[in-house]
């Protein structure tokens, strides 16, 4: 109603309980807040004294101004004592001394506004002039009413000339009743009264001439009664009030030191922020040396694929050495004549026992480079826990504690490195050369196997028929017949030993591109397990991440109220 004043004391208020709120959770220094409590000031409310004398119209001022029918009117007089309005959640009154009274009412103009209403300067009341000379002094606003009737009252005057400069100052004369005169009487009362006041004190006073009955009615009727508000005087009345209100220099001198003791709280609440800042820069450039640690170890351990796997290649050469006593066994005479007449299912059994045998050294060597791995982590996690200790202030588990977490990534890496090596063995295509090898030889085997059931057929035939010469001819088959079943025998030990070979050599020149083939796979799975690892640092990582959040809404409210403050010192 007032004017900007409340809405910058209201605006500052709540800045400096925000401050305050940013300085509790950035842990900076409040004291240029708190010391000689110096955000009590805003909430002090101004001061209006109400003198005049008895019946001259002031609780009928009053009443204009509360938009309520607070002070009792009549003709005779009401106020037998001083009465000091006040804001309160209850209507109640309190006698603070025979002459002085506290009425607190639940009006929010008193808020902001505290009013004296006077018995009168010409009350006879002993003590009524000490009190009211108690409140004129901390003022911020003093009405001298006057009735329209009888403005020349002469105790009122001789009041009003014994003051000081500095509570003339800050003086305004009010024309009670003014709606009782004609227009041109007012504009001669208003004339006289500037006048008497220059001859009085010197100088003029702004008078006002208002209806405090007219005003109360206006407020009252629904809807607001807008043209007997103007009638009554009040707008013009009002408005000098809100420019008194603006133009304080001792509540706007409170407003400013309000402010500076703010924005010293507030640059001290940046320092902290910027402090954490810093820290938690810090801490995350920590954190990416620990993770740098980690991952130089996790290179170091997948740099060198081949020396990992290097007892592989004996491994790999000691199944070919059992794939050939197996070959040896199958590749016999029986075993081969067997093969002639029946599939053969050799290079099956081979392969297959191959695989099985490889699949089951990797998985073990597998696991122990998993057990030599995790063994690398404790070491390293051992140098970790002291320097997050110093470094953030947290204790982590022991790694005793979470050896568990790698269990299962074990077994996925063991049982990953036992398929990666049985998928190696099937990529090198042991199976199909082998399987050439033993067609060809079973075809060049067939001729002698045949020629020789031929043979011993012809002989058998020559020997029932008994032809010319027998039994020369029986003999001679029967006798090619035992030549090409030992030619079949010799081809069967000689043809072995170069299948074997060829099979020997395939495996040698196949070693390194099974280790090779081990190789990203090796890397995925010691990836893997130090990635399992890295997981290990996530109670760094939300405590810097707890940090980022606690610290960015800080930061934001930092920059709204550095703002606020600056819009409210531009308006101060």
């Amino acid at each position: 109603m007032f004017g900007d004043y409340f809405t910058t004391r209201k605006r500052l208020t709540d800045v400096v309980v925000r401050v305050l709120a940013l300085a509790e959770k950035t842990g900076a220094v409040k004291t240029p807040l708190e010391e000689n409590d110096i955000t009590k000031g805003l909430k002090n409310p101004f001061l209006f004294v109400v003198c005049g004398e008895v019946n001259a119209g002031k609780s009928s001022l009053l009443n204009g101004l509360f938009g309520e029918n607070i002070c009792k009117t009549n003709v005779l007089p009401e106020t037998d004592r001083v009465q000091w309005y006040r804001y309160g959640d209850a209507g109640s009154d309190e006698e603070v001394t025979p002459i002085l009274e506290e009425r607190f009412r639940p009006v929010d103009f008193l808020m902001d506004f505290n009013l004296v209403d006077t018995p009168g300067t010409n009350s006879v009341v002993q003590g009524h002039q000490a009190i009211t000379d108690r409140f004129l002094p901390v003022s911020d606003l003093i009405f001298w009413v006057f009735p329209a009737s009888n403005p020349w009252g002469a105790s009122t005057w001789d009041f009003i000339s014994k003051q000081k400069a500095d509570m003339i100052e800050k003086s305004i004369f009010i024309l009670q009743q003014a709606d009782l005169r004609e227009e041109a009487d007012l504009d001669v009362i208003l004339a006289h009264m500037r006048d008497l006041c220059r001859k009085r004190i010197g100088r003029t006073i702004p008078i006002y001439p208002v209806s405090g009955k007219l005003a109360i009615q206006a407020k009252l009727e629904t809807p607001f009664g807008e043209s007997l508000w103007h009638e009554s005087g009040y707008p013009s009345l009002e408005k000098y009030i809100a420019e008194v209100v603006a133009s304080s220099p001792a509540r706007r001198e409170v407003l400013g030191e309000v402010r500076d003791a703010a924005g010293k709280v507030l640059r001290s609440a940046e320092d902290m922020i910027e402090h954490r800042t810093r820290l938690l820069d810090e801490n995350e450039a920590f954190l990416n040396d620990l993770e740098n640690e980690i991952d130089g170890n996790r290179e170091k351990q997948s740099a060198d694929v081949s020396s990992k796997f290097a007892s592989m290649k004996d491994v790999y050469a000691d199944q070919g050495n059992r794939s050939q006593k197996l070959m040896r066994r199958k590749t016999g005479v029986w075993g081969t004549l067997k093969s002639l007449f029946v599939a053969d299912e050799l290079p099956q059994l081979v392969v297959r026992s191959l695989v099985d045998s490889v699949q089951e050294a990797v998985e073990q060597q597998s696991d122990q480079d998993a057990d030599t791995l995790i063994g690398e982590c404790r070491d390293h996690w051992q140098t970790v826990l002291p320097r997050v200790k110093e470094k953030l202030e947290i204790t982590l588990d022991d790694f005793e504690e979470l050896d568990g977490v790698f269990t299962e990534t074990k077994k996925r890496f063991t049982r990953k490195m036992g398929l990666a090596a049985k998928q190696a063995v099937i990529n090198l295509k042991i199976r199909r050369g082998l399987d050439m090898r033993l067609a060809q030889r079973r075809s060049k085997l067939k001729i002698w196997i045949y020629m020789c059931l031929v043979l011993l057929l012809c002989a058998g035939v020559a020997g029932s028929l008994r032809l010319g010469m027998y039994p020369y001819p029986a003999l001679a088959c029967l006798a090619g017949g035992a030549i090409s079943m030992l030619v079949f025998i010799v081809q069967t030990y000689r043809t072995r030993k170069q299948v074997i070979a060829g099979f020997v050599d395939q495996l040698i020149n196949s070693q390194s591109q099974f280790v090779d083939a081990l190789g990203s796979d090796y890397r995925h799975g010691v990836r893997d397990l130090y990635i399992e690892y890295t997981r290990l640092l996530e109670t760094v990582r939300r405590h810097i991440a707890a940090a980022k959040l606690e610290l960015q809404p800080n930061l934001e409210q930092w920059n709204r109220l550095f703002l606020e403050l600056k819009e409210i010192e531009q308006e101060l």
